[in-house]
Formats: structure tokens, C-alpha cells, sequence
């Protein structure tokens, strides 16, 4: 490449950066400012009837801190490590509360950009303008949403997607920092707990040793210090039976509508509501009614038989996590992270991040053949038409459009073009120097691989 052709593309790719900074700000603004006239107009009204999740645990968190509330139902759904976040934004008035978390959510966005595109870049790959800007148009849709919802997803995504752009550095100190990261989200929400068995099948022991301490700081140590052991211990105990137990060890689908395989199953297995809108009739979508018990083993089956596929197609090693495979592989686990947990919505896959990244690195690596960046093309523009759908677009096909819609579970058909066009390219399909993952040349974690990744200004 020329230099007067480097820096054209530099410039394309600045510029780019720039307007989508500022694109996405305005949007947050916007944003942010009605949400909080919301819940401004209801507390004109003495309306305490909450506007999105976020406003609920406003309320809950100055009683949990003041040691006045106890884990109930599935009020709130995280641990009490989150109270302590929660916890400035309870001291605020609830109106400039949610205006604050709102714009707090556009600063996890674009730190989630950056791991990913850093991932992306550690592996050899630089995303063009182009891949970056479909990947985004895909990604907004369910930022929107769970920006509207006031939820925490993206609030774990961060540390995650921080913890797995650490881990490909080579020096044992930043790999545990890796793991304590990678526990914090799992803190948040139980579901990236996936990420510590790939990381054990993977042997990243700095990564899993990192991520044993932090879960002991982040759920014990840290809240401890705060609440008391006792209370912590309490608490935990409580969240551990409300949100663990009935759906590990029993097996339990709870919720039919959602956009997790278990719910898309269920709801087609067994005669229980697709939906249920304003109080009208529920919509029944089922093509056999099978008794419960069955259909759960059958969901456990499906899962499982995933999981050991997956566990199998990564049983090849890596010459180290600076590859475009561990990308694609990472993407592929999220995604499996939100088919599997019980309760995902359309806000929930915002995780699908590391999935459109792998999409983007395809079509932006010069090595890639041109059918294989063609499906990565095509695969991302159909996601954009699915996720683009879970919008209000869908009210216009009637009142209930929206409803028939997710459940046809657009979004796990989004990821799976996503991940289908990934793992068939070359960059699924060899390791980080253009070899087969197979190839007695690449050693797993060797000194001199390590070493040359310590150089890396970016860890790799």
C-alpha cells in the first residue's frame, strides 16, 4: 500500500470515528432527556409506577443500604455487588438519575467498541469503515432497547469485553487483571461464568486464577466491607436460591416469551402462552404439547449437545489469543451465553458485539477469500433486517406485530448468520499466523510467543 493510499484510508476511518461519536451522542442525549421527563411527569403525577428497570431498583437500593430490604421474587436480579454502583445514582433525584445512567450507558458502549475493535486490531485484522459501520447498525438496535429498558447488560458487557481484550497480552499481571474483570461481570450477571470454562479449556490459568480472586473480592471481600459479612452472606444466600437454583438444578423455563433457546423451544413444545398482550386471550404458537418435564430435558439435550459441539470444533489449541479464531471463538460463546441463559430478551444481546466483530473482521481482512467475505456481507445485512425488526417497526404489521415477531426469535436467527459465517472463513478456520490451529509449529502460551506479545504496546 502506498503512502497517499494509507493515508486516504486513514482519513475515511477518522473521519468515520467522528461522526459516529458524535451521531451517537446526540442520540444519547436525546434519549436521556426523555427518559427523564418521563419519570418526571410521574413524579408530578405521585406516581411511583416505574418507567424502565432501572427506575425499580432506584427505589429498592436506599432500603437495601439502609439494611431495610431482603431478596424477594426476582425484584432485584443481581447481586449485591450492583448495589454498590446503583448506589450514586440512588443519592440523585430519580429524574437526574435516569438522565445520568443513560449517558453513563453511551460511555460502556464506546468502551465495548474499543476492547472489540482493539481485539480485532491484536489479531492482525483492522476493521474497515465499512464493516465497522454494518456491525454498528446491527449492534444499535438492542443498545436502544436496553438503553429504553434501563438495564444492566451493557454495564456488564464492559468488563467483560475489557477482560477478554487483556487477556491476549502476554504478561501474567495484565492476564490477572484479565480474570478480575472477566469476574466482575460475572458479578453482575451470572450468565459470563461461560467464559471461565472457555477459559479452562483454553488453559489461560492467569486468566482463571484471576478470575477465582475476583469473584471472591467482587462477591464476598468488597460487599462485605460495605454491608457486613453477615448481611452479604444473607443476601447471597437469597439470590443464589431466587435466581440459580430453579433453573440449574431443576431445570426450570419460566418465562415462554422471551428470546433465549429455551423459551423459543418451550413456547413451540408445549401448549403455554406466546404472549400475552393488554389483557386479551394469549397467543398460543405451540405444534405439540408435550408434559413439562420432557420438554425441559429436551431443552437440556439441545444444550448440552451445543455446548460438547462447540467444546469440540475449539479442540484444537491456539499459538496464543492474539488470532482472529479467538475472536470468531469468543463470539461464538457469547452468543451461546444468551441462547442458553433462561431469561434473555432483545436487550440481552447486546453481547452479540463479539459475534459482529468476528463478522466485521471477515469482511475487513484482505487474507479472507471473497465468498467468505461475501456471506460475512450478506450475514450482516440479514441481522440488520432481523435486529431492525425488534424496533416499533414491527406494530406495523397490527397492534400485535411486534409480539409475532420476537416470537419467531429474530434475534438468536441474527446470531446464527452472524456465527455460521464466521466459523467457515479463514478466520475460524486457522490460527493467528495464517496456520492450521493443529500445527506443531504453534505452542500454547511458549515463552517466546509471550514475549513477543509483552512488546505490544496493546498487550499482542
Amino acid at each position: 500500500m502506498n503512502l497517499d493510499h494509507w493515508f486516504r484510508a486513514e482519513g475515511r476511518a477518522r473521519r468515520f470515528l467522528a461522526a459516529a461519536l458524535i451521531g451517537s451522542l446526540v442520540v444519547a442525549m436525546v434519549m436521556a432527556f426523555q427518559t427523564r421527563h418521563r419519570v418526571y411527569k410521574r413524579m408530578l403525577a405521585g406516581s411511583h409506577e416505574g418507567v424502565n428497570d432501572f427506575q425499580r431498583w432506584m427505589y429498592l437500593t436506599p432500603a437495601f443500604l439502609a439494611g431495610k430490604a431482603e431478596y424477594v421474587d426476582q425484584e432485584l436480579s443481581t447481586p449485591p455487588t450492583t448495589l454498590l454502583i446503583f448506589a450514586p445514582f440512588s443519592r440523585m433525584a430519580p429524574h437526574n438519575g435516569q438522565f445520568a445512567w443513560v449517558l453513563c450507558k453511551w460511555v460502556f458502549a464506546w468502551g465495548i467498541l474499543y476492547c472489540c475493535y482493539g481485539m480485532a486490531r491484536n489479531a492482525g485484522v483492522k476493521l474497515t469503515p465499512l464493516a465497522a459501520g454494518m456491525a454498528l447498525a446491527v449492534w444499535m438496535w438492542p443498545v436502544f432497547i436496553d438503553v429504553a429498558e434501563g438495564q444492566t447488560n451493557l454495564l456488564m458487557l464492559l468488563p467483560l469485553t475489557a477482560g477478554l481484550y487483556l487477556a491476549q497480552s502476554g504478561r501474567p499481571a495484565t492476564r490477572l487483571l484479565a480474570g478480575a474483570l472477566v469476574a466482575l461481570a460475572i458479578c453482575i450477571k451470572v450468565t459470563p461464568l461461560i467464559f471461565l470454562v472457555y477459559l479452562i479449556w483454553r488453559r489461560r490459568w492467569w486468566e482463571v486464577l484471576g478470575i477465582g480472586l475476583g469473584l471472591g473480592f467482587w462477591l464476598w471481600v468488597l460487599p462485605g466491607l460495605v454491608f457486613g459479612w453477615g448481611r452479604n452472606a444473607r443476601w447471597l444466600a437469597e439470590y443464589f436460591h431466587i435466581m440459580i437454583v430453579p433453573y440449574v438444578a431443576h431445570g426450570t423455563v419460566k418465562y415462554y416469551f422471551g428470546q433465549s433457546l429455551p423459551s423459543f423451544l418451550t413456547r413451540l413444545i408445549r401448549h403455554v402462552p406466546a404472549f400475552d398482550v393488554n389483557g386479551l386471550p394469549p397467543v398460543f404458537v405451540n405444534v405439540v404439547d408435550l408434559p413439562e418435564q420432557a420438554a425441559n430435558w429436551i431443552v437440556r439435550g439441545l444444550l448440552g449437545a451445543m455446548a460438547l459441539s462447540g467444546l469440540w470444533w475449539m479442540r484444537k489449541p491456539l499459538g496464543n489469543l492474539n488470532s482472529p479464531r479467538y475472536v470468531v471463538e469468543i463470539g461464538c460463546v457469547a452468543v451461546f451465553m444468551v441462547w442458553a441463559s433462561q431469561q434473555s430478551w432483545v436487550p440481552h444481546y447486546v453481547s452479540m458485539a463479539l459475534a459482529l466483530t468476528g463478522a466485521a473482521m471477515v469482511l475487513s481482512s484482505p487474507q479472507e477469500q471473497p465468498e467468505a467475505r461475501a456471506r460475512a456481507r450478506r450475514a450482516l445485512i440479514a441481522a440488520f433486517c432481523l435486529m431492525f425488526m425488534t424496533s416499533d417497526v414491527g406494530k406495523l404489521f397490527g397492534p400485535d406485530g411486534g409480539e409475532y415477531i420476537r416470537t419467531l426469535g429474530v434475534s438468536i436467527w441474527a446470531c446464527l448468520l452472524l456465527i455460521a459465517a464466521t466459523i467457515a472463513s479463514r478466520c475460524g478456520t486457522l490460527d493467528f499466523n495464517g496456520t492450521r490451529p493443529g500445527d506443531r509449529r504453534l505452542k500454547t502460551d511458549s515463552p517466546s510467543e509471550n514475549a513477543k506479545s509483552s512488546q505490544s504496546p496493546h498487550g499482542g
